[in-house]
């Protein structure tokens, strides 16, 4: 697991509209700043880039296979962003689904197609009621906010939410890549980006999280308490990819 950085998202630099730390993750107070720009630049879902909207509409296609993710199910997307994924997925019968994200920004095109029940704000789990309980919870890039101790207690805490034959499933685009030669020539890159840090000529960027090793996303499965682990990769139809692994309640 190493540290990442950002300094653009959406085509918004984040300088324009706030300063940036290289040592401490962005908070509410950014997000605030960005979203407020986010909804000057983008009046609707079409206006953004058609490649990120092909990424994460292969999640919905790709939940639908899965055999516990049902439209009679009690389903939680936790940290679900702009939404439209999960948008998507309440329109086609999946009336069970619930939301959360930590503040109402980013939520503003979900909010007409969703009953406001179904919305908390705030961060889980202490924005859902402590006796919830889903027959299935998924999320997709949140485990980039986390280190790995973090991450394991994050899980536990969904676990503790999840109904006997409950399932986690984690979507993630943040990994290191598994062979070598990619794994040098990120080094690589992390070196001179910190050297021009520390000489003054280029920042990093906004400390954006972490990223990992998949292998590190199973162990943190494992020591949660999960079983019956799978995981794969999405079919690569954009120039990301994106790994997939899931895990159901040890009863």
């Amino acid at each position: 697991m190493k540290k990442m950085y950002q300094s653009v998202w959406h085509a918004i630099p984040f300088t324009s509209f706030t300063a940036v730390s290289s040592k401490e993750l962005a908070g509410a107070d950014f997000y605030a700043s960005f979203y407020e720009r986010f909804f000057k630049i983008y009046k609707k879902l079409d206006d953004l880039d058609p490649l990120w909207i092909k990424l994460k509409m292969q999640i919905p296609e790709f939940l639908k296979r899965d055999i516990k993710f049902r439209k009679d199910a009690a389903i939680l997307s936790i940290g679900c962003g702009l939404g439209f994924v999960e948008k998507a997925l309440f329109e086609e019968g999946f009336k069970g689904l619930e939301v959360t994200e930590v503040s109402k920004e980013p939520i503003q095109w979900l909010l007409p197609f969703i009953p406001k029940e179904h919305v908390h704000i705030g961060f889980f789990p202490e924005c859902v009621s402590a006796g919830c309980r889903y027959n299935y919870i998924y999320l997709a890039g949140v485990d980039t906010f986390f280190t790995q101790i973090e991450f394991i207690k994050f899980l536990k805490a969904i676990a503790n939410h999840l109904s006997p034959d409950g399932r986690c499933m984690i979507i993630s685009w943040s990994f290191m890549p598994s062979d070598i030669i990619s794994r040098i020539v990120l080094n690589c890159k992390d070196m001179v980006r910190l050297l021009l840090d520390k000489l003054g000529l280029k920042k990093r960027g906004q400390f954006w999280g972490y990223i990992r090793d998949i292998k590190e996303l199973h162990s943190a499965l494992v020591a949660a308490g999960f079983i019956n682990i799978k995981e794969s990769f999405f079919e690569k139809r954009t120039p990301w990819d994106t790994y997939w692994i899931s895990g159901d309640k040890s009863v």
